[in-house]
């Protein structure tokens, strides 16, 4: 079962799952509109009794620099804002992290 919670303006989607280990974990998702949350429920509790419910999760940082810019940046910077970071992220950071010695 998973349950909203509202935290301040913003509302969260609470559940449990079992992760690889067999331990159970909470998984908080945030959104901005009630709606939105209620959709994730609804999915979260659906793949929950047919057994396909997949944890989002980045497995490395890479992953997860990409996944913020794919979802945070283009929805909150401006259309140069975002081409500047991005470049800054990729031509960069990525660059550091990546590079192995």
């Amino acid at each position: 079962m998973a349950s909203i919670v509202k935290r301040k303006n913003k509302f969260s989607v609470v559940y449990t799952y079992t992760d690889d280990k067999g331990d159970k974990r909470q998984k908080w998702e945030t959104f901005a509109t009630n709606a939105e949350a209620k959709r994730r429920k609804a999915e979260v509790e659906f793949q929950q009794e047919s057994g396909t419910l997949v944890i989002p999760e980045a497995k490395t940082v890479k992953e997860l620099l990409e996944d913020y810019t794919s979802i945070y940046g283009v929805n909150t910077w401006a259309m140069s804002t975002y081409e500047a970071r991005r470049s800054l992220i990729f031509n960069y950071i990525m660059l550091i992290i990546t590079c192995r010695k």
